[in-house]
């Protein structure tokens, strides 16, 4: 796990190195050295960077026009990275950008291209280009369709005589973790990753997602208007959290060595996506796994959602406008670039025509979940941008038994209503 880890920590150093000196290239012109139209690139999964900069070599030596350059994965630092892009020169800012639906996009809605001339754009997926579409037009190409759960070895749940499906509310969850946390070898039932986004934005997508109500309910809270500790269903669910907080890694751990301890056998458990199986396919894993849901208010479904878009920058050259379409396209739509996706990405493709019979065990169930219909939203999206770092302080703090739900409660509410205020 060192290799993976010190790539992670390499590419998000890097960002603000690579960022200036390769969008500083785009300033005042558009060619490369190779006299090609220069397309700088930037998103913040760690986990396909290398594929990604591999597709780009491979699409740079396929065609003479375009040059794409895969800049350093941000990871969680993607939002302030692009800020500052943004903010000194857009002109300046990468070609190719990713960022979430909901407050992101609208937080840099103002500097991306519409993208309906994309071929990819055509092949979309049924319900999968809503959240980045305005008055119309299409402003982003979504990767992938991701699902979020629990990630079960299944040797150990045998072990302990649980029944996965049995799992229906939390008080099933902690009953299981009792008897996992028996088992030869379990160093803790479940791990949570200590990432921002893993730590709090996934955690907290449940108790929202399991509303029916949630884009009702959001507004109130980040306006003010409601309390979280008034919202039962939240309420609930960071009560629950904190019954469950003795069988877990009280989310100590990277996410590299948290998907790492789940393929070595310490963890029973993880709170994750199928993007996992990257860092799973890395090691020989002995057993089978799957997925389930997370059980907050019984709930039975995994989360599924759109990964981050892909947005062209309205700043840029023409030229570096339509070099960003045709590669967007080529990695979308060419057998080549859709088996990078599938193969190399191992992530579920948001788009009709793509060939899915090899997908990876973990995008397997996602897609069972999908196909049965038993799915719930991605609702944190709608949480205040920015709010990722202030809102796991106090998760830090929750796990270190510094604060208790109620005041778990208290400091994420402050957090929301703060940055709806800048």
């Amino acid at each position: 796990m060192k290799t993976k880890k010190i790539l992670s920590v390499i590419c998000v150093m890097a960002v603000a190195l690579t960022t200036m000196v390769g969008c500083g290239s785009n300033g005042g012109g558009s060619s490369s050295r190779s006299g090609k139209t220069e397309v700088t690139l930037i998103q913040n999964k760690v986990e396909i960077q290398p594929e990604l900069e591999n597709a780009a070599k491979q699409f740079n030596s396929s065609q003479s026009d375009v040059e794409v350059k895969v800049l350093g994965a941000a990871g969680d630092n993607l939002v302030t990275t692009l800020q500052s892009q943004f903010a000194s020169s857009p002109a300046k800012a990468p070609t190719i950008f990713t960022c979430n639906s909901g407050s992101e996009f609208e937080k840099f809605f103002k500097y991306m291209a519409p993208m309906d001339s994309a071929a990819a754009a055509k092949n979309i997926a049924k319900g999968q280009a809503e959240d980045t579409m305005k008055d119309g037009k299409l402003y982003g190409l979504p990767l992938a369709v991701e699902g979020i759960g629990l990630v079960y070895n299944k040797q150990m749940f045998k072990d302990a005589g649980v029944d996965a499906d049995s799992i229906k509310t939390m008080d099933d969850l902690i009953s299981a973790c009792e008897k996992l946390s028996k088992v030869k070898g379990v160093n803790k039932p479940l791990a949570f990753a200590k990432e921002t986004y893993f730590q709090f934005m996934h955690p907290f997508n449940w108790p929202f997602a399991t509303m029916s109500n949630y884009k009702d309910i959001i507004p109130k809270v980040v306006s003010g208007q409601l309390n979280l500790k008034d919202v039962p269903e939240v309420k609930k669910y960071a009560e629950d959290l904190q019954k469950l907080k003795p069988y877990t890694n009280l989310a100590k751990d990277t996410y590299d060595d948290q998907v790492a301890g789940f393929a070595q056998g310490k963890y029973a458990m993880i709170h994750q996506g199928n993007w996992a199986q990257s860092i799973i396919d890395q090691y020989k894993v002995g057993f089978d796994y799957g997925m389930i849901p997370m059980p907050a208010n019984g709930n039975t479904s995994l989360a599924v959602g759109n990964t981050n878009f892909f947005h062209v920058n309205n700043a840029a050259t023409k030229e570096q406008q339509t070099g960003a379409i045709k590669f967007l396209d080529w990695l979308l739509t060419t057998k080549d670039g859709q088996k990078i996706v599938t193969d190399k990405f191992k992530v579920i493709p948001a788009y009709n025509g793509f060939d899915t019979s090899n997908l990876s065990v973990l995008s397997k169930e996602v897609s069972k979940y999908s196909d049965a219909g038993k799915t719930v939203p991605w609702t944190f999206n709608l949480f205040p941008a920015g709010v990722d770092k202030d809102c796991t302080s106090a998760m830090e703090k929750f796990y270190a038994g510094q604060i208790n739900s109620d005041q778990l409660l208290d400091e994420i509410q402050k957090v929301w209503v703060n940055a709806a205020k800048k």
